[in-house]
Formats: C-alpha cells, structure tokens, sequence
C-alpha cells in the first residue's frame, strides 16, 4: 500500500492533518467520527492497517484528523458543520481533488450530507455508516438518540475515565469486555483528543441537525448500518436512507459500531468505484490438505527435544515428497503438521490416504483434513474461507484418520474412494454446517 505520510493542508489559521494511501484515479476521501489521529493508522499494533489497505485498494484514499482532534490543530468551540465543510474543502485542494467519494464514518456522517448537499460538483458518491441525521430524539419522527440523562451519563465518563477506554462497550459491546481492551482503547483515545475536547465535540455532536437538506442531497449514497450499533441504531439509520431521493440501505452484518471490517471496507470501495475492487490477491478454486501429528505434545516429553527434532524432520521430509507425488505443494509446516494444496481433490486424498501408513510405521500418527474451495494468495500467504473449513476438518479426524467435505466427495465420482458419511457438523468459526465423510 503506497502511503505518502502525514501532511498538513491549511485552512485560514487551522492546519489539518491527513494523509494519502494507494493510488488510483478515484479519490475517497474518509470522514472520521469522534476521534481519529492520521499518525497510528498505520502502526502494526492498531486495529486500522487492514481496513485501511482494504479501502485504498483501486483508489487513492485521503485520511484526515478533524480539527480539534488527533494531529490536526485544536480548537476552543465546538466547530459548526460550516467551519468542517471548509476544512474538508482544504484537504481536497491540498490533495489536488476536484471531486471525491466521500466516506462519512459516525459524527462525520451528517457533515458528509450537508456537504454532498452544498457542493454536489465536488462529491462523486456519498457511503454513510454508522449515522443519523441527528443524535438526539425528537418525537414524533426521529425517536432515535441520547436523551439529556444519557447525555450527561456520556459527559461524566469522558470527564472521569478518558483514556481509560470510557464508552468502550457503547462503541464495542462485547468485544469492550476481552482482557486488555480497555487499556488498548484508551491507547486510542489519548490519541485521538485531549478530555476537554472530547467533552466539547460530543456536546456538538448532540446538537447536530441535518434532517432538513436530506431532500436536497442527489448524489449516489449508499448508507449501511448493522443491527447491533447502539452508538446509531439501524431503524434511525434506515429513515436516513428513506429520506434521501438517491439513497440505499445496505445493512452488514451484525457487530459493534466501531467494527471496521473487510465488509464494510468492500462496500465502501464497490460503491466508490462502481464496480468491485481489484483484488490484489489471487483467488483460485484449490484443494486444501491438512495434516496434524496426534499427541504431539506428549510425544515431545516423552522422548526430549533432539528426539522429536528429528522426528519431525523425517516427517517433513516424508509429507514433502509424498506431496510432490501427487502433484500438490507445500505451503507451509505448521510445526507438527502441514498445509499444502492441490489442483484436484482426487490427488489429494490419495496423498493423505499414503501419507498416514508411511508416516505411522516410522512411529508418527496424524490425521487429515481435506476440502475442496475458493482460496485467495496475497504474497507468500493463502486464506479463505475454504483453508478454514480444510483446518476445521482436520482437527476433528481421529488418530490414521482422513476426513473430508461434501464438496470433495462430490468432485471424487468414479474415483474408487470410498466415502462413508458422518453428517453435518458444526466447525468452530464456520457459520454453515458442513457434511464430512471419512475416507478410505
């Protein structure tokens, strides 16, 4: 991901700062709620490399801190939608952008809108998440919101805890709840503003009100939403995209408000460019194989480390060359075990079915997964879904087992391999159950 680094666009007196990942000839340029801080989007111990790599695929993405927040200069007032609009306006010409896709992300949503409304020559395409009109209930069409008791709830936390990870399970839910979340959030918010600023930007944030241009925004707006945001509930999300004349609904499924995932980046890109992405890995229909030694741990103690150092080295060099027999290759040991694919499935069980007589007289016992599916290479590594069905299955064979999926059973026909049926199981992390069949 080519990323130019922090640079500063000037606004009258403001400096604003952003910067600018991948390339392409559509600019999206990302809207950040709360909080945000340019300088971490990238560190490997944040949450935002992946997303980010995912929304500049086939685009030139602008990231930018708000003024008030992260980088960017502070402020003394809460800033009115005009002075953002403006703001927003130096970076597209810092960044040399006649237009833009605009992605506004939670309180840069009603921003977003009442920028696509103002100056619709320079918006391509408007991609809201998480948002509303407004954060705040009035009754009787807009029942969404914080009432002024939850709004002081919110205010006393951010005076006591920032820093400490306040609003985690407002922003997370449950994932606020993992061991050392707290800690790693409250990282991100001293990051992204100081306590008092926070304090301010959430009272401006309450007062926002964009209901009455919604009508006015024509550009393209794809608004998405998940079930479980309570930060901006899904039905408020909803009438935000009914009262807008060039909108829809898309709603992702369920997770945190703060969820930034390849879902909600791969919508984001679609919509932006008009078509899907590139991908910049290749996706190829493959056969998976996993291996695993049985009692690995036990076998370790029982016989010490230079023992079981050579053990293993006889079994790599045995799977390696069995592997090669059957056409397939070898993409990694995964130190008691391996992963390899195949262009077949045939192939691959056979492999598996040698693979574990040879490997049991030299006094190793493994089982075996196979499974038949679309896998994805980015560099060295593959992934997709398939490797985790192939993995799943490996890991519930017995001892000298080799099971595998449906889908390898069907591909197999008039094989001579022998299928016996074991029913629909239910794989750790697997949504769908999967049929699995012993093979012999």
């Amino acid at each position: 991901m080519k990323d130019g680094g922090v640079h500063y666009a000037r606004n009258g007196s403001v400096r604003l700062a952003y910067r600018v990942l991948g390339e392409g000839e559509t600019t999206l340029v990302w809207i950040p709620g709360w909080i945000s801080n340019a300088d971490i989007l990238t560190a490997p111990d944040m949450p935002f490399q992946a997303f980010l790599e995912a929304l500049s695929r086939g685009n030139r993405l602008v990231a930018w801190d708000k003024r008030g927040t992260g980088l960017s200069d502070p402020v003394t007032h809460a800033p009115p939608l005009d002075e953002r609009m403006d703001d927003l306006h130096a970076v597209l010409d810092a960044v040399g952008a006649d237009s833009a896709a605009l992605f506004g992300v939670s309180e840069g949503g009603p921003m977003s809108i009442l920028f696509a409304a103002t100056y619709p020559e320079r918006v391509d395409s408007l991609s809201l998440y998480g948002t509303m009109a407004r954060f705040t209930p009035e009754l009787p069409d807009h029942p969404w919101g914080y009432t002024s008791d939850r709004r002081t709830e919110i205010l006393e936390e951010i005076e006591n805890h920032w820093g400490e990870g306040a609003l985690a399970d407002l922003f997370f839910g449950e994932i606020a709840k993992m061991p050392g979340f707290l800690e790693f959030y409250g990282r991100i918010q001293r990051f992204g503003a100081s306590p008092a600023m926070c304090r301010m930007l959430w009272d401006g944030l309450l007062d926002i009100d964009v209901r009455g241009v919604l009508g006015s925004v024509h550009t393209p707006t794809l608004v998405l939403s998940r079930a479980d945001d309570r930060m901006a509930p899904i039905d408020g999300a909803r009438a935000l995209a009914s009262a807008m004349p060039n909108a829809r609904f898309l709603e992702l499924p369920n997770g945190p408000h703060g969820l930034m995932d390849d879902v909600l980046a791969d919508a984001v890109v679609n919509f932006a460019l008009g078509k899907p992405a590139d991908e910049s890995g290749e996706r190829v229909l493959s056969t998976v194989l996993f291996s695993d030694i049985v009692g690995s741990t036990e076998q370790v103690s029982a016989v010490g480390d230079a023992q079981w150092r050579r053990q293993l080295d006889a079994h790599d060099k045995l799977a390696d060359w069995l592997v090669d027999k059957y056409g397939g290759r070898r993409v990694k040991h995964t130190g008691d075990g391996m992963f390899a694919l195949f262009d077949g499935p045939t192939r691959a069980a056979r492999c598996a079915l040698e693979m574990v007589p040879a490997l049991a007289v030299r006094g190793t016992n493994i089982r075996v997964g196979v499974h038949t599916g679309e896998c994805e290479r980015r560099g060295d590594e593959w992934s997709g879904l398939a490797v985790h069905v192939g993995a799943r299955i490996g890991a519930m064979a017995g001892t000298g087992e080799v099971l595998a999926s449906r889908t390898v059973r069907d591909l197999s026909a008039g094989s001579g391999l022998r299928f016996d049926a074991l029913g629909a199981q239910k794989l750790k992390g697997i949504a769908d159950e999967v049929e699995v069949f012993r093979v012999s």
